[in-house]
């Protein structure tokens, strides 16, 4: 008798609890869009950049899938995407963090070429000297703007840049002709996992073997229709691969700035704190809002891979506890929807 698959059960369970669910959507995407474009975009209030340590990371939420991670000595800006619009789909939320914040970047990391990860405007604005990480196929994209460095890189391929490791990993978006990817950052700080887009697929559990990242930036939006499913994840979906990374902290990306799909775009938001609060994941999962940001320490070593470890998080940069632990046993995350 041939076993089961794990995974297809659960991608099996996903889909099912995803069904049971009630989503609030849109009847017409078409009329939102032409009403928001006689409404400004929502404003945020954008918090001081806090310092960071040796050992430390920032993370502070631009909006989309567009995140400043700082360490001590080193910017990273992911999925630059500051514009009020994307292929004419106008900006619901102000951007977290301006271009100033931007143009500070050393290092940029691009998971996919489509407008709303990379916006060339926005990427324009990064000083010059910085370095530039993009999937295969998508450097010409990026090579007119004249960077110091610009580098493909195919799944499972890495380098290093002043002391950070980056490695690009698999995701279940993108095309043959338009590759994307995610990336593992390792350096002097919590390492990270970074997802643009993707559908839930098994490839976050081959991710999690290799990797168990401490932090899990992981997008919650673009789940309905169904079928958008195969590209994109609802907040049970993040939490399934979050699960499957093994990581220690998830902090939920990719929602409320731009209605790319038919769910309205308070849904993911509002679901990802009903499952949170329902699973006492509270400390699991640290959410942010456009223009916050929190600093995470390096969790000190277990004698027990199963123990809790604490990524000591707190908005003002100190050694606060409760906000980084261990995700629950395989399946504690997945019952109900």
């Amino acid at each position: 008798m041939v076993a089961a698959d794990p995974h297809h059960q659960r991608a099996l369970d996903l889909g099912r609890h995803n069904a049971e669910r009630t989503t609030p959507r849109y009847r017409s995407i078409l009329l939102h869009w032409l009403a928001r474009r006689l409404r400004r975009p929502r404003r945020v209030t954008s918090e001081p950049l806090p310092p960071v340590e040796h050992g430390q990371v920032s993370i502070t939420w631009g909006g989309h899938a567009t995140v400043l991670i700082r360490y001590h000595r080193l910017t990273v800006l992911t999925d630059p995407m500051l514009a009020r619009s994307v292929k004419g789909v106008r900006r619901e939320t102000a951007p977290g963090f301006g271009a100033e914040a931007a143009a500070s970047a050393n290092l940029v990391l691009v998971s996919h070429g489509s407008g709303d990860h990379l916006d060339v405007g926005t990427l324009a604005r990064v000083q010059r000297s910085a370095t530039v990480v993009v999937p295969q196929r998508t450097a010409p994209l990026v090579s007119p703007l004249g960077f110091a460095r610009l580098v493909e890189l195919a799944v499972g391929e890495s380098f290093e840049h002043r002391g950070l490791t980056i490695e690009a990993t698999p995701v279940r978006h993108g095309d043959r002709d338009h590759p994307a990817v995610s990336y593992v950052l390792r350096g002097d700080g919590p390492s990270i996992y970074f997802c643009g887009a993707s559908g839930y697929f098994e490839g976050f559990a081959r991710i999690g073997a290799r990797h168990r990242p401490d932090l899990a930036l992981l997008p919650i939006a673009g789940y309905w229709p169904p079928s958008f499913r195969e590209r994109h994840m609802s907040p049970l979906d993040a939490l399934y691969a979050f699960e499957d990374l093994r990581a220690r902290l998830m902090v939920p990306i990719g929602y409320g700035t731009f209605a790319l799909s038919y769910e309205k775009m308070h849904d993911p938001e509002r679901w990802m704190a009903e499952l949170v609060k329902s699973r006492s994941l509270q400390a699991y999962v640290a959410s942010l809002r456009p223009g916050e940001s929190r600093v995470f320490v390096v969790p000190p070593e277990s004698a027990d891979d199963d123990e809790d470890d604490d990524l000591g998080s707190d908005r003002d940069g100190g050694r606060g506890g409760g906000s980084g632990a261990e995700p629950r046993s395989p399946g504690a995350l997945g019952a109900g929807a």
